[in-house]
């Protein structure tokens, strides 16, 4: 599509991302005005149409309506937004949003779009699956927020707001029940203890055999068992000062996920002759040991009303083990499982002040983060050849990493252990200037300095050679220090009420790390062990917010570019001998994008949603460490088009109750998971339809509701890893049609 052709498309389209949160009245439906969804976006409470940010809010009484009970299934409302996993259900998330993302599996670096538990940034990735429960609401904010969120946000954040204590007693449950042996239980309780203490408590499980069959012994795989917990407490010490505390904590005892197997040798095989099975939920798989995750944390919060200005002090503490296996070889010979143990522990303070004059509002703080994190990981290659008669320093059956005996498939156990410290210290500020009745203008800065260090080294950890550990390559010491300041200009202007015309320009930067993978097959490890450098955005965007017709129809739009520099990318590369997983700089990136969100009530009790993305991105100055040219390539997890659409009505029985039926669906176009936009590691343009119908008695206390997911039962891939040089690319099928029941009780 041409340049001209790209800007009547923006032109034509009006431009971003809804916030299409509705209010479900039980007794008597009709025509639903948009309630005001009150967001804290910038560190204040506002309402969403309010803000002059391209932002997607969902109330957490809009999710559960809609049937959404998990943080993946954002990714189909918000078009833009793309989730996967790097290893089944209850691994770490990959996000992508506008372009921006990282399809990395180690739990050292965490990716460009942040996520947050209210006030509190998630620094661990293998943490973001743990926060999606008892929801007051979801905000994904787009674009850089360098200033407000700083760290690691060129890409944007997602905010998960939770249920905080209520001054009355609330009891609230749901239980859902489908194929696959699924159940999820979700349960709240809150209300006082005394006249200035409040509770609450809230707790989620989700079990499932899994979607797919083990052929070698009739049993289900890809299943999870995933527990999560919060409690929080409100202590209102005086009129104007408020103490929260807060402490939560997840365990995940999933087995290990089975990914599919694509052989590309001849007969579509791998090294050893393993041609799978042809069906994507259908596998053969030897048996490994299962993940293991605990995680506990908290926060406390303490905030003081002095009249004009508020003071907000924010300090939380977060520390996780975990132990993740991958079932690389996704056959039964044991070619190649990788075994990844994280033990991290993170500590946060954020000191903010918030004020207002008749024609300012302000905001300034510090923030910090500590973060200690040490990962030990085993490859284990080619167990099943392990006993060949092949000798290594003169001695039989030891391992033979150079694969010169074995036709040139090495066999070894390889052991990497590595620490990393990290230590960030920002100061930031905002402040919206009201020109007049109908303009403002917003200046933020932030000033960020991260400073990491550390430590890496490999062995060959051979059962035959224990309790001696041969040595590869040993890095100590290795540090980096980046500071940069991120910035935004912005001006709003509303020409009439309910309608919002907004323009900015921003500056977001993250920070540069170091690679955590296995890197002991590389020629010079001590090399891949130097830092890469920060990545750094410059976004630009207008948009428009508008409620129309008595508020009987909203359209919300944006036209962005973003120019990155730096583009951190993880690759995995094929060397001949092993793959080599890479995580460097790509030199720049562009996207250009388009927005558009429409919601209607056009007769009383319907409901009518569209929502839609174009994104155009290419890498530039890109060549990649196998020496291969990807400029021009599209970015990973970046569909050039994505449509997302709901439709609901709500009819009312009188004193019978009330029914819904909605149907919705998620179109993505075509996607590459790798930077090499290997169409063998894509996936191509799909359909996701998903239908529910439910009652609702008529005091609006209990609820049932039957659901399809997928219904079409396509099969469709979220991620896959292209691993040629045993033979085979890795992938990872979402699930099939899935239909089941759902119950639920509010008191």
């Amino acid at each position: 599509m041409t340049k001209n052709a790209l800007l009547i498309t923006a032109a034509a389209s009006l431009l971003s991302n809804l916030t299409f949160a509705y209010a479900q009245e039980a007794e008597k439906p009709e025509v639903r005005v948009f309630d005001t969804i009150t967001v804290t976006a910038q560190k204040v409470e506002e309402n969403s149409q309010d803000v002059p940010i391209s932002i997607a809010t969902f109330s957490g009484d809009a999710l559960n309506e809609i049937g959404v009970s998990g943080s993946d299934d954002l990714g189909n409302l918000v078009p833009g937004l793309e989730l996967g996993r790097t290893n089944g259900e209850g691994s770490q998330l990959i996000i992508f949003l506008r372009g921006s993302g990282l399809n990395d599996f180690n739990s050292n670096n965490a990716g460009p779009v942040a996520l947050y538990s209210d006030e509190v940034y998630i620094s661990s990735p293998v943490l973001t699956p743990f926060q999606f429960f008892d929801v007051d609401r979801v905000e994904v904010l787009k674009g850089p927020q360098g200033t407000l969120y700083g760290r690691n946000t060129t890409g944007g954040a997602i905010k998960t707001v939770t249920n905080k204590p209520t001054d009355e007693f609330e009891f609230s449950a749901r239980a859902m029940v489908g194929e696959f042996e699924t159940t999820e239980f979700e349960a709240a309780i809150s209300g006082p203890i005394t006249e200035k203490l409040a509770a609450r408590v809230a707790i989620q499980h989700s079990y499932s055999d899994g979607f797919t069959e083990n052929a070698l012994d009739g049993t289900k795989t890809n299943g999870h068992d995933i527990l999560s917990w919060r409690g929080i407490a409100d202590y209102q010490a005086t009129d104007n000062f408020l103490i929260r505390a807060n402490i939560h904590g997840a365990s995940n005892q999933s087995e290990a996920a089975a990914p599919n197997f694509l052989g590309i040798f001849s007969g579509g095989t791998d090294a050893l002759g393993y041609a799978g099975t042809g069906d994507p939920f259908v596998g053969e798989y030897e048996p490994i040991d299962d993940n293991d995750l605990d995680a506990i944390g908290g926060y406390l919060e303490m905030e003081w009303d002095l009249g004009g200005v508020t003071i907000t002090s924010i300090s939380a503490y977060d520390e996780v083990d975990n132990f993740n296996v991958d079932h690389t070889d996704a056959g039964p010979n044991q070619l190649l499982d990788v075994k990844v143990g994280t033990e991290s522990e993170t500590f946060t303070q954020e000191l903010r002040m918030v004020g207002s004059t008749d024609r300012f509002n302000w905001l300034a703080g510090l923030y910090y983060l500590t973060e200690d994190l040490d990962q030990d990981s085993a490859t284990d290659v080619a167990r099943t050849v392990r006993n060949l008669p092949v000798s290594f320093g003169g001695t039989g059956g030891l391992p033979d990493p150079t694969g010169a005996l074995t036709g040139g498939l090495p066999v070894a156990l390889i052991r990497t252990i590595n620490t990393q410290e990290t230590d960030t210290l920002a100061i930031f500020g905002q402040v919206d200037y009201f020109i007049s009745d109908k303009w403002t203008l917003t200046l933020g800065g932030r000033y960020t300095d991260e400073d990491r260090s550390f430590d890496g080294a490999g062995f060959f950890d051979e059962p035959a050679l224990a309790p001696v550990l041969v040595p590869i390559y040993a890095a100590n010491d290795l540090s980096a220090d980046d500071g940069a300041f991120s910035w935004k200009f912005g001006v709003d202007y509303q020409p009439v009420d309910n309608v919002l015309l907004y323009s900015s320009a921003s500056r977001g930067f993250k920070s540069g790390g170091f690679d955590g993978s296995t890197v002991a097959f590389q020629l010079d490890p001590i090399a891949a062990l130097q830092p890469y450098d920060p990545e750094f955005v410059n976004a630009y965007e207008i948009g428009v917010k508008s409620e129309l017709f008595d508020d009987m129809l909203r359209v919300n739009g944006a036209v962005f570019f973003n120019d990155i520099s730096d583009l951190q990318v993880f690759t995995l590369i094929n060397s001949g001998s092993l793959p080599v997983t890479q995580l460097t700089n790509a030199a720049d990136a562009e996207v250009f994008g388009v927005e558009l969100d429409v919601t209607a009530y056009p007769i009383d009790g319907l409901l009518i949603n569209l929502s839609t993305s174009y994104l155009d991105s290419e890498l530039q100055n890109f060549v990649s460490g196998s020496g291969e040219d990807l400029s021009g390539n599209q970015i990973a997890f970046t569909p050039e088009v994505s449509v997302s659409g709901l439709v609901r009505y709500d009819h009312d029985l009188g004193n019978y109750g009330s029914v819904y039926a909605q149907t919705s669906f998620s179109y993505k176009d075509d996607q590459f998971f790798t930077t090499e936009n290997d169409p063998l590691a894509g996936q191509e343009a799909y359909t996701v339809v998903n239908a529910r119908f439910g009652y609702t008695t008529p005091d609006g206390r209990y609820g049932f509701a039957v659901f399809g997911r997928n219904i079409t039962d396509k099969a469709y891939l979220t991620n896959a890893f292209d691993l040629t040089d045993f033979g085979w690319y890795q992938r990872f099928f979402a699930p099939p049609a899935m239909w089941g029941a759902e119950l639920t009780v509010d008191f």
